[in-house]
């Protein structure tokens, strides 16, 4: 499904859905995001970040696709395209940026977001164990 080789936050990419959509007489049988400017992120106002119509109108105006027709989007082809509007979302906040620096300089490669969230042991402790 997915078509480009590497993730690069400035060129589009391209998702070739698993189930086409269709509404009246408009058909996609792929879907392509382009990067992100500020007013995608306005589209998005009055949603929960976390929520479906946040995605929803944020796909819809990166991809050009009415949210009407992205309604019949089938879970497999959902699922995918959430993750990469995730993924979206964290470089836009600079999220991502972040974590490349950081990767970069420890040398360990492509960034890992959920490395963000992972709690750090304070100074000085020791491991517990289970008993």
């Amino acid at each position: 499904m997915y078509q480009s080789e590497g993730y690069d936050p400035f060129k589009p990419e391209t998702f070739v859905l698993r189930v086409p959509i269709r509404k009246g007489e408009v058909e996609c049988k792929e879907i392509t995001l382009r990067p992100p400017v500020l007013k995608d992120i306005l589209r998005t106002d009055g949603h929960d970040p976390e929520s479906v119509g946040y995605a929803r109108a944020l796909l819809s105006s990166l991809s050009g696709v009415p949210e009407s027709v992205l309604d019949q989007l089938a879970p497999e082809d959902w699922a995918v395209l959430r993750v990469a509007l995730t993924r979206t979302n964290m470089r836009f906040m600079g999220v991502i940026n972040l974590l490349d620096k950081k990767d970069k300089k420890d040398g360990e490669g492509e960034a890992d977001p959920t490395s963000a969230a992972a709690p750090t042991p304070p100074p000085n402790s020791e491991p517990t164990s289970a008993e």
